[in-house]
């Protein structure tokens, strides 16, 4: 099976962990991962304004890909909405987002959870997505260190650092009992932190490939009954550009 793993920002850095952590776990020789970057945009998604202004190119660059390597499923590797909406209505195979998937996850593995994600400025963001998944009933709180998304992959030491120290402060003043690393530049803390604060600590993008290969293996996908239901113009109304 092929698996599109997309990346919503630009930084080939980020793409690079992205991937690392697609890999861990996949045991099955017959999966291939291949990545994408977004072409355009900021290369730190933290904040709506980056995430909108980040989205147009990422859908359009991803629809192409599909078109040219037909993939079995998409991971969106960015811990956001990512237009991921968007692209379960453009496409008839599983799109995931590692935000949605994680998140839905965790509620099976304790009472509540939490988000952690890189930049406080980015919780309310955060706290929005999680109602809009509807899963505020189990989200506990959600947190941030104060790391932008690129210095969480290249400054590992202080990232790790801060990650632990506030999961301490969730075990104890949010009654969590999992922990959600709420952005791509966090993938690959999860076994160090587990180890150090003895909870789950889900790294988002392994979780949802994982699930995406489920899906391709069962023959599971989003339903296009009405919410997801092909857009109902051909894609060429959507990208007009003025010259026609």
């Amino acid at each position: 099976m092929k698996i599109l793993v997309a990346n919503p920002n630009s930084s080939e850095i980020v793409t690079g962990i992205i991937m690392e952590s697609a890999k861990r776990k996949v045991k099955d020789p017959t999966t291939e991962l291949i990545p994408l970057t977004n072409p355009k945009g900021t290369k730190n998604i933290d904040c709506g304004f980056a995430d909108y202004q980040s989205v147009w190119s990422f859908i359009r660059a991803i629809l192409e890909k599909v078109d040219e390597i037909h993939p079995d499923a998409v991971v969106l590797a960015g811990f956001g909405n990512v237009g991921v909406f968007a692209l379960k209505e453009a496409l008839n195979i599983p799109v995931l987002s590692i935000s949605e998937t994680t998140q839905t996850l965790a509620c099976l593995m304790g009472h509540k959870y939490t988000v952690l994600t890189m930049l406080k400025q980015f919780i309310p963001y955060q706290e929005d997505l999680v109602r809009l998944y509807r899963l505020q009933d189990k989200c506990a709180s959600v947190r941030g260190i104060n790391v932008n998304v690129e210095k969480c992959v290249t400054d590992r030491e202080e990232t790790l650092n801060q990650l632990k120290e506030e999961i301490l402060k969730i075990a104890e003043e949010d009654g969590a009992e999992v922990v959600v690393l709420g952005c791509a530049g966090l993938c690959g803390y999860d076994e160090a932190l587990q180890e150090l604060v003895g909870m789950p600590v889900l790294d988002p993008v392994t979780v949802t490939v994982k699930v995406a290969e489920m899906m391709v293996e069962t023959g599971l996908c989003h339903s296009k009954r009405r919410k997801f239901a092909n857009p109902p113009q051909d894609f060429e109304a959507y990208f007009w550009d003025g010259e026609k």
